[in-house]
């Protein structure tokens, strides 16, 4: 299961942009279901040309500007605090 920064930042420049999910599907050639499953927090994270596809798609319509970088932004948050830490162990 992935974090969902990501999903939530899709799901609020996507509702800005006035896109339904299947409006935002067609456009950016990404099907619903996973774009659903990106909004809910399940599923693979997607890479940087889904990411990049979707994000040209909601600014293509709405005209908001940096939406690929939030994203990506988001996404990146979403990897670095999904990555298992290490606990380090000192013997004296």
């Amino acid at each position: 299961m992935m974090l969902n920064k990501f999903g939530q930042l899709l799901e609020e420049k996507r509702r800005q942009a006035e896109l339904t999910v299947q409006e935002l599907a067609s456009i950016s050639g990404i099907s619903a279901d996973r774009i659903e499953a990106f909004e809910n927090g399940s599923g693979e994270l997607p890479n940087f040309d889904t990411c990049y596809r979707i994000g040209q798609a909601i600014s293509s319509r709405s005209g908001q500007m940096f939406v690929l970088q939030d994203l990506w932004q988001a996404l990146r948050t979403d990897k670095l605090e999904g990555t298992p830490t290490t606990e380090l162990y000192f013997v004296h």
